[in-house]
């Protein structure tokens, strides 16, 4: 029999009888508000039995204790990202040193054989120490490549006459030699990577793979604007970062540099708008090749400076105690850093030369 159905007369007796027992004030209206304790009672004792047992297990959990205050979408957290790692300093390899050169270690007159069979380095720590790389599996190096892992990249004459590539460990041991030259042509190193070597070949610059051999001709001589590479047209040439630049002997005060993923008309920059400039006589791109360091003859001062080769603009400059007339002359430079560029001019009188060692610091 449900509540709605309770006579009216039993439902005054039961109410007289509740009131007057002990322990009970309510009525018929307060048996909804039990059911929900009970139920929340029981709820809440179900809950906590699982947080016990959840935590025994070693999980965290978290009660409903209602609505959830925190954004649908919080700001995400900033943090600063790292900076990039500085690139490894350019190794200053003195290319075109052959004969003997004095050095001084603590005042200390030291004379050192380069060429032939011998290659010369300097450190670019500022301690300006001399180190020498023999030759292995050639008869010499005509041009070398320092590697950031501290092995060499070279090219000389090979067996037969021809001429060898060889890829060397810090040590000088020959880690793989090949015979580049093909009958009847001549080649010569540009510059090198982990990967690749860039040859000159009279069909143009070439992207030489050290691991299988394989090449793929990166620009024609047609879109340098040259006949050739071994007359004498092109006084100076690197490659770094999928872009060339080069200086000509019909442009001797102009650096003009080429991407080599899409070869069009190069962007030419020139020394003389902003400096007195006779000829260049080496170019040393950053390790970004967005920069090249140049030396270059200033009326008689040799000069290294600084060239933007997307402006054109030139960075201070240093002059280096050395006369540019001075035959022969070679200058060699490299980057030590996006600030500091450091660089030897060697110069010979008869069978020994000396070498002048400068640094250029923005």
């Amino acid at each position: 029999m449900t509540v709605e159905r309770i006579p009216q007369d039993v439902e005054a007796l039961v109410r007289r009888a509740a009131q007057a027992a002990p322990g009970y004030g309510g009525d018929f209206a307060d048996i909804p508000r039990i059911a929900r304790r009970r139920r929340n009672r029981q709820a809440a004792g179900v809950a906590a039995g699982v947080v016990a047992v959840l935590a025994a297990a070693g999980v965290t959990a978290t009660l409903d204790r209602g609505p959830d205050r925190t954004p649908l979408n919080p700001p995400a957290a900033t943090t600063s990202a790292p900076p990039p790692a500085p690139a490894a300093a350019q190794r200053l390899m003195l290319n075109g040193a052959d004969g003997s050169y004095r050095t001084f270690d603590n005042g200390t007159q030291t004379w050192t054989e380069l060429g032939d069979a011998r290659a010369g380095e300097f450190t670019v720590d500022g301690t300006w120490q001399l180190r020498t790389h023999q030759v292995r599996g050639a008869g010499r190096w005509d041009r070398f490549v320092g590697r950031a892992d501290g092995s060499i990249v070279a090219i000389g004459p090979g067996r037969a006459g021809g001429v060898t590539l060889l890829a060397a460990d810090p040590d000088g041991q020959v880690r793989r030699t090949r015979e580049v030259m093909k009958p009847g042509e001549m080649v010569a190193l540009i510059g090198a990577t982990m990967e690749y070597a860039y040859l000159w070949r009279p069909a143009g610059l070439v992207e030489h793979s050290l691991n299988g051999g394989g090449e793929r001709v990166l620009l024609t001589p047609e879109q340098i604007d040259v006949t050739g590479f071994f007359d004498g047209q092109i006084v100076a040439a690197d490659v770094v970062a999928g872009r060339l630049a080069l200086t000509r002997a019909a442009t001797p005060c102009v650096v003009e540099f080429y991407d080599l993923s899409r070869p069009a008309e190069a962007d030419r920059r020139s020394l003389a708008a902003n400096a007195t400039c006779t000829r260049i006589l080496t170019v040393r791109l950053s390790p970004d090749a967005t920069e090249a360091a140049v030396a270059y003859d200033a009326d008689g001062q040799l000069t290294t400076t600084v060239l933007d080769a997307a402006t054109g603009a030139l960075s201070d400059s240093v002059e280096v105690d050395v006369e540019p007339s001075e035959k022969p002359l070679v200058v060699n430079v490299s980057w030590v850093d996006p600030r500091t560029v450091r660089g030897v001019a060697l110069h010979a009188a008869g069978a020994r030369g000396d070498v002048t060692p400068f640094t250029l610091t923005r």
